[in-house]
């Protein structure tokens, strides 16, 4: 009697997270439960339903996340069929806790069905380790799709313009020891676009530089100095190469604010760091101003794939987009992004910045550049920034908040630098 009580004790303990997620089409809202160490699947929901559902995001009001299982058509992982008690915990000033007593009575209706619509987080495969072996894991990812037009695209880099002449030219000044201020504006001069966003970017008042800058040179002697303006002009001369997707993940900033938000922060870490580990701040900027940079090569080489993964990233807020990514396709953003960076001669530190940006324990060439544009992925996404990160860059969290808080207070100007990308 005794050992059968403390059973039951036990088993009315047990908790478990789940995760809610409203999806629509024109014939109207369906809500679907899964555990929330679990990845939606959001074909499962298509195939079960016939109907080809968008997840929408979750109302930002206080009423209850959970919508009335009684009216709308509510789709649950069977692995939370017996479950004992539930946890929602959508947002932190919004939990719902549901006791084992009355789910059966929320659930117990025409419009709940219990099917597989997940996949276990812990079933996903993970990315290679070594960057050396990313084109292998992308060519065999991309044989799944049994199209040899795709796989051309990845080895001939076919239907992906070349790099720009003048972020060849930069690249190729960029190794030179003796380059001069003189060669870079020649450079930089050639490309009258580039000109004008280059001496935009140094009148922005972000920078805050007294008197009018006239031309590119006085944006690299006044304002911005050799490297960052260098690294700068790559950027926006990349920039050009590949266009924006317009099936994005709905729920991702726009994407140019986003790279250079990302470049400010990455640029404000930098002058804090002690001068034994800190890159140069052209280095740093150009790395968060890439940071993103595989979606566009995703987009580019795989149109129809991106769309679906845009809707699976909106549909699994709760995961790193790396996960969802891995169950997809078989390999990341980064790695993808990464490799046609490297196939354009990008210095080896930021390319290996962007592409072990999610790896904790990096220790390899441009580790510190991967460190910092962690930290700036955590600040971007609200996660805490562990102090394994901040100790490898010998940083307080107090110094963090500062470098953090500094570029908050630009974001308006930080908008109107983005448009600048754009031109």
């Amino acid at each position: 009697m005794i050992a059968n009580y403390m059973k039951e004790q036990a088993r009315a303990t047990v908790i478990a997270k789940a995760r809610i997620v409203h999806l629509s089409d024109i014939e109207g809202m369906v809500q679907a439960i899964f555990p929330e160490d679990a990845m939606l699947d959001v074909s499962a929901i298509a195939r079960i339903t016939k109907r080809r559902l968008k997840p929408i995001p979750i109302r930002e009001t206080n009423r209850s996340v959970l919508l009335n299982p009684r009216s709308i058509p509510t789709y649950i992982d069977k692995t939370l069929r017996h479950t004992e008690n539930l946890l929602f915990c959508q947002r932190p000033d919004n939990i719902e806790h549901i006791q084992g007593d009355k789910l059966d009575d929320i659930f117990f209706s025409n419009f709940s069905n219990f099917s597989s619509i997940s996949v276990s987080t812990a079933e996903i495969p993970t990315e290679m380790n070594d960057h050396l072996n990313d084109e292998g894991q992308m060519l065999k990812a991309l044989g799944r799709f049994q199209s040899i037009r795709v796989r051309q695209r990845l080895e001939q880099t076919l239907e992906l313009p070349p790099l720009p002449v003048s972020s060849q030219r930069i690249l190729s000044l960029n190794t030179n020891d003796h380059s001069s201020t003189e060669e870079l504006c020649k450079i930089i001069n050639l490309d009258p676009s580039l000109s004008a966003q280059v001496v935009s970017w140094a009148s922005s008042p972000y920078y805050g530089a007294p008197g009018e800058i006239k031309s590119v040179e006085d944006a690299i002697i006044r304002v911005l100095g050799f490297d960052l303006v260098m690294n700068l002009a790559l950027g926006l001369s990349m920039g050009k190469v590949l266009e924006i997707p317009k099936n994005g993940p709905k729920h991702y900033n726009d994407y140019w604010f986003s790279a250079v938000y990302c470049a400010s922060l990455m640029e404000a870490i930098t002058q804090q760091l002690p001068y034994d580990i800190r890159p140069s701040t052209g280095q740093a900027y150009l790395t968060g101003l890439l940071h993103n940079f595989g979606y566009l090569a995703i987009s580019a080489i795989l149109p129809s794939h991106f769309s679906v993964l845009a809707r699976y990233l909106e549909a699994n807020t709760h995961l790193p987009a790396n996960i969802v990514e891995m169950q997809l396709l078989r390999f990341t953003s980064e790695q993808m992004g990464t490799w046609l960076l490297r196939h354009w001669a990008l210095p080896d530190a930021i390319c290996n910045g962007i592409r072990y940006s999610k790896k904790v324990n990096y220790e390899g060439d441009g580790y510190t550049l991967a460190t910092m544009l962690r930290i700036c992925q955590c600040l971007m996404n609200d996660e805490l920034v562990s102090e394994q990160c901040l100790a490898k860059l010998q940083m307080s969290s107090e110094t963090l908040n500062r470098a953090f808080e500094q570029v908050n207070h630009t974001v308006d100007d930080l908008r109107s630098m983005a448009k600048l990308m754009q031109r």
